[in-house]
Parts: structure tokens; C-alpha cells; sequence
């Protein structure tokens, strides 16, 4: 693979031996993980239920001079299951059978192993799988919403992680369950900085230069990030290049090459672990590894929830609050009016703890950081999940406050993305929660990370925070009648667009009487805009003006806009999505045609149903966006600008 101003970029990083046609195998235990783990599971149960029968069977001749009395009669309790198979002299035949299926599974489990591979190639990551049954997916570079690290409690025993590759589209992703952490780590960079190549928005794998950079400028950052951790850390050897991670850089240390930063095992404080002395240590540091950006410490982009506020924020949420007051009238109830009602309250009880541990473990040690090309979130107690979304994948971000954080200033913000399902993409989807609860300053620093251009100066720091506890300056407030259909919400309601004199040019939204929220969209990821009139918007002549984008938590929609304003604003908005979305299409125009060219794309995997590459210039599948701009990388179906009535 060749980049533009650049050497070829080097397949050496990747972990483990490649064939001719460069697949790489998964670890070997992936197969235990998948499955086997089961058959573990229920041996130690038989044995931990059986083990005093086991030693009468085995070591009783010891202790009462041999052999065995067994009840046959079937009076009084049951015949004991071991008795009988050693009285009749079937035990070692059965012990034979139990260690054959043994064999077998392990057998079985090599062969799966060896028909499981992955590769990672000039525009797209593929996995197969399965032996008679095969499978093959394929996931285009360019259309990768975000790489996912999972690691369950088991797998976190064994140091192995489970790679989720995100493509926008519902169901569209690819997994490559397991690999060890390191090695993990490593596919996942290089699987996030291609993709970022593939766009012309970031540098090449292993440091080479992308399109528009030189070696130097490429190399640069990464290396300031490696300085700077080790200064920060103290670590003279991990600037030298000596620190090596036990599982993710062993072949940076055969090699004797620098091991890259950003597959350390870093603490919760984003420093890495000092350097293991031994296996052991070195599996130690993986099982805690909280895997944050390395970039993200020396930048000041690192956010964390203390577990004080925490736990303070699910105590005043709005679920644990609801399920209180239930159970207090259920309570009341039953002493007034019939004791046993009382009863009730035990399930409102048990789905209370399981409200709460799951936003416990989903939110503990909770980090956001942002690196070169992309955004990390990850948290977890037990199970423990890392989420890379690249940059540009964003479509919409929102801050939310409900009534009882108004006073501690705390926020909560969520994003939406391409990629899910339609349930995963509803509005209690706790993945797309990117800040569980924090400072208003956490906020700030979360909408920077995730939306570029956007709060990044004095200026637009302050409209933030004006938006989001301020009156509101510059916004299009709710029409005159608006309280009919607004409430307590028409005082805060707002819109406006920013910043639109250039490609970072964003609609915002402000709404909530109880739960206040603001929602921005930038406007290049717009599928279309829409004013429409419901019934009693028609009676109070008012109208609710809407943006589109793909679906998700966060609705940017505006209701109870006078008419008139709502149609100057449709115009307004129309306009600047227009010119925004064709200067991008001319950019990626520009930038496609700077690329060398290509081989012609292969066809498509018989039996996937995944059309090939397109190549550039080709027209888009599927409908245009708006004004016929070319679909963006996200390869959602976009919509149409509706006329305004």
C-alpha cells in the first residue's frame, strides 16, 4: 500500500505471521472463549457437587477395608448415579467416554481456530470464519464509524480482548473475537489510522506520512506524545524506546523498534505502567489496563468521572428517583389500605439494584480521551468496554441536565453515530452516553474533543456556556403562543445556527424545563431539513422546524417557532447546508483525484451480500443528498430538502 508523499506502508506492525494473501490467525484460546468455557464450567460444577462421592469410590478401601454397599432396592433415597457405575464396573468406561469427548472438543476447537482469520488490507478489514459453515465479512475502510475494544471478566483473566469493527448500517460489523490485549491494541490503531488515510485525514500507520504530510510532520506528534508520557511518567526508558508491552509490542522488541505509545497499559491517571518484570506482572498490568489515549494527557484532552460524583449522580437521576417515589406510595399505600401491597415493593426493589449496577459498572472509571484520529471512551467493572470513534464519524452531540444535577452543575452528554440498530439508536441507548455525568468545564472539553472547530477558542467557550446555563444570546426563541404546546419548556426553547462562515458551521438547539439540554449538529452531516405544521401548530400559527441526520439519541428538532421566523430560518438553513455539503463534496473530489490509482476493485464475497469498493468518480449508490452532493463516508441513505409551505 503507497500513500501519496510517502514509502509504502509496512504490514510489520501488525501482530502474529501473515500467509501469502495476508490473513493472520486469532489467538488460540478464542475458541475456548466462544464456547468451551461452558463445558468448564459445568465440569467444576459436577465435581464440586460429586467430590465426596469421588473419594468414597476412589480411597474408601483405605478407610473401611474396600468395596463399595449399594442400595439397589430404590427405597429411601436414590442410587447415587458413581455407586452404581463402579459397583457394575462401567466407571473407567465411562471415565474413557468423558475423556474422549474431551479430545474431541479440543479437536475441534484447533480446527475452528485454524479456519478463523482476519486481514487488514489497502481499503477494507475482513474476518472468515467457520468450517462448514463459512462466513465472510468485510468491512470498507472509509465506512468505519468506530473500533471497539470488549473485554469480558473471563476474557480479562485469560488477557484477551474482542475487536468490534462498527460500519454504518444496521448490523454492519465486523468481530474478530480474540485476540491477546496488546495485540488488540495494535489492530485497533492500525485499523483507526488507515481508515483516517483512506479519508486524507490523518497520517499512515507507523508513523508515514499521509496525503498533504511530509515524514516529518507525520512522525511528529507521535513523538511528542512519547516524550512528553515520559516525562510526565518519569520513564527515561519508555522515551529511549526500551518500554515494552508485555503482549501488544513483542515484535516491536524482537526487532528491537521503538514499541508505539499508544499500545502501552496506562493507569487511570493515562501514565503508563511501569515496566514488567516478569509474565506474571506483565498479565497483571493488561487485566487493569484502562487503555487511554497516550496523546491525551499531554494535549489536556483526558475527562474523568470521580466515583464520588458517580454514584452521587445515580442517586438523583431520574430513574432511581422514579423507582423511589413508587415505592414510597406503594408503601403508603399498603399501610393505609391493604398490608399486602407492601409485597410489591421486593420487584420495584430488584429491578432498583439493577438500574443501578448497571449504570455503576457501565460509568466506573469512566475516560474520555482524544488522540490523533480519534476519539477512545472506555469504563467497566467487571466487563469492560473501549470504544474509538474516528474522527468526522459524529453527527450529533447533546448535553442533558436533569432537575436534581441543576444544582451540583453537573451535565451528561451523548452523541449520535452511525452504525446501529434501530434499538440500539433509541433514546435509552446507554452506548452512545460519551460523559456520564460532569462539570460544566467537562462539557466544554467533551464538545471540543468530539466536534472540531467547535468551543476551540475564547469566543466560542463562552457561546457554549451562554447556551447551556445562559439566557441564551443570539437564539430564535419560541413563538408568542408557544407555551400551548411548549409548557414550562417555551421560556429556554432556542435555535441557531454558528459559525457559518466556514465548514464547522453548526445548528443548535436549546429545549428542557426539567431536563434542559442542547443539542448541536454540524451542519455538513445534515440528510436533509424539514419545517412542518401539526394541527395545533396550524391553530396557534406556529411551526416546528427539524434537521435530519441518521438515527440516534439526540433529536434536533425545534417546536413552536413563530411561522414566519421558521420559514426565514428553513431558508437560512437550506442555504448553508447547500453550500457547506458541496464544498465538502469538491474537497473530496479534489483529494480522490490526488491519490495514485488503484487496482479495479475485486467483486463482491460471493454469498455476503457486501457490493465491492466504488471507486472514485463512480456515482453513489442509492439516492443523492442534498442538491445531489455525493453521500457521505457514513453510507446512510440521506434524504431530500422538503419545500417549505
Amino acid at each position: 500500500m503507497t500513500e501519496a508523499g510517502g514509502p509504502a506502508i509496512s504490514d510489520a506492525a501488525l501482530p502474529g505471521t501473515a500467509d501469502a494473501e495476508g490473513w493472520r490467525r486469532l489467538h488460540p484460546l478464542s475458541p475456548l472463549l466462544r464456547g468451551g468455557v461452558v463445558l468448564i464450567v459445568v465440569a467444576g460444577i459436577v465435581f464440586a457437587n460429586f467430590r465426596d462421592h469421588f473419594v468414597n469410590l476412589f480411597f474408601s478401601d483405605r478407610f473401611t477395608g474396600g468395596g463399595v454397599e449399594v442400595d439397589m432396592n430404590g427405597e429411601g433415597d436414590i442410587v447415587d448415579l458413581y455407586e452404581y457405575l463402579a459397583a457394575e464396573g462401567l466407571l473407567l468406561l465411562v471415565l474413557g467416554g468423558v475423556l474422549l469427548v474431551l479430545v474431541l472438543i479440543i479437536v475441534f476447537s484447533w480446527v475452528a481456530w485454524r479456519f478463523a482469520t482476519y486481514r487488514i488490507g489497502e481499503d477494507d478489514v475482513e474476518a472468515r470464519r467457520g468450517v462448514l459453515f463459512r462466513t465472510h465479512r468485510r468491512a470498507p475502510l472509509e465506512r468505519i464509524q468506530s473500533v471497539n475494544l470488549q473485554r469480558s471478566l473471563l476474557a480479562r483473566a485469560f488477557g484477551l480482548t474482542k475487536i468490534e469493527i462498527v460500519t454504518a448500517g444496521q448490523g454492519g460489523k465486523v468481530e474478530l473475537a480474540y485476540l491477546a490485549h496488546g495485540d488488540a491494541k495494535t489492530v485497533r490503531e492500525q485499523i483507526v489510522r488507515r481508515a483516517a488515510v483512506k479519508r486524507g485525514e490523518g497520517s499512515a500507520p507507523g508513523g508515514f506520512p499521509g496525503p498533504g504530510e511530509t515524514p516529518e510532520t507525520a512522525a511528529a506528534p507521535r513523538a511528542a506524545a512519547s516524550g512528553d508520557y515520559a516525562a510526565a511518567s518519569g520513564n527515561s526508558a519508555f522515551a529511549s524506546g526500551e518500554y515494552a508491552v508485555a503482549s501488544g509490542d513483542r515484535a516491536a522488541e524482537a526487532s528491537g523498534a521503538t514499541p508505539d505509545p499508544a499500545t502501552a497499559a496506562v493507569g487511570i491517571d493515562g501514565r503508563p505502567y511501569a515496566p514488567a518484570g516478569d509474565r506474571l506482572s506483565a498479565r497483571a498490568q493488561d487485566f487493569a489496563d484502562f487503555d487511554i489515549d497516550p496523546a491525551a494527557l499531554a494535549a489536556d484532552a483526558l475527562v474523568k468521572v470521580p466515583l464520588g460524583r458517580l454514584i452521587g449522580s445515580i442517586a438523583l437521576g431520574w430513574e432511581a428517583v422514579v423507582v423511589m417515589l413508587i415505592a414510597v406510595l406503594v408503601v403508603a399505600g399498603g399501610a393505609v389500605f391493604e398490608p399486602a401491597l407492601i409485597l410489591t415493593v421486593i420487584p420495584l426493589g430488584i429491578v432498583m439494584v439493577g438500574i443501578v449496577f448497571s449504570q455503576f459498572n457501565k460509568g466506573f472509571n469512566f475516560a474520555l480521551s482524544r488522540g490523533r484520529d480519534a476519539i477512545r471512551t472506555g469504563s467497566g467493572l467487571t466487563s469492560t468496554m473501549t470504544e474509538s470513534i474516528p474522527f468526522g464519524r459524529i453527527h450529533a452531540v447533546e448535553a442533558r441536565q436533569p432537575l436534581l444535577w441543576r444544582p451540583l452543575g453537573w451535565w451528561r452528554a451523548r452523541i449520535t453515530t452511525a452504525g446501529h440498530s434501530v434499538a440500539q439508536g433509541g433514546q435509552n441507548a446507554t452506548q452512545n452516553v460519551v460523559l456520564p455525568v460532569g462539570t460544566e468545564a467537562d462539557v466544554l472539553r467533551v464538545i471540543e474533543a468530539l466536534l472540531p472547530g467547535v468551543g476551540d477558542d475564547e469566543r466560542g467557550i463562552a457561546a457554549l456556556r451562554d447556551a447551556l446555563s445562559g439566557a441564551g444570546t443570539g437564539y430564535l426563541g419560541a413563538g408568542p403562543r408557544a407555551g400551548w404546546v411548549l409548557w414550562f419548556g417555551r421560556r429556554r426553547a432556542g435555535i441557531a445556527l454558528a459559525e457559518t462562515g466556514s465548514a464547522d458551521a453548526t445548528l443548535r438547539i436549546r429545549r428542557g424545563a426539567l431536563t434542559r439540554s442542547l443539542s448541536i449538529m454540524p451542519l455538513v452531516r445534515a440528510q436533509s431539513v424539514q419545517l412542518r405544521r401539526p394541527l395545533v401548530h396550524r391553530w396557534l400559527g406556529l411551526a416546528s422546524l427539524q434537521a435530519h441526520t441518521v438515527l440516534g439519541p439526540v433529536r434536533m428538532e425545534m417546536r413552536g417557532i413563530a411561522l414566519e421566523s421558521a420559514r426565514e430560518l428553513f431558508d437560512v438553513l437550506e442555504a448553508d447546508v447547500l453550500r457547506i455539503q458541496n464544498a465538502e463534496a469538491r474537497e473530496l473530489s479534489d483529494a480522490q483525484d490526488r491519490l495514485p490509482e488503484r487496482p479495479p476493485a475485486r467483486a463482491a464475497e460471493a454469498g455476503t451480500g457486501i457490493p465491492a469498493p466504488r471507486a472514485a468518480g463512480a456515482e453513489p449508490h442509492g439516492p443523492a443528498r442534498l442538491a445531489d452532493v455525493p453521500g457521505d463516508a457514513s453510507g446512510d441513505a440521506p434524504g431530500n430538502v422538503p419545500e417549505a409551505p
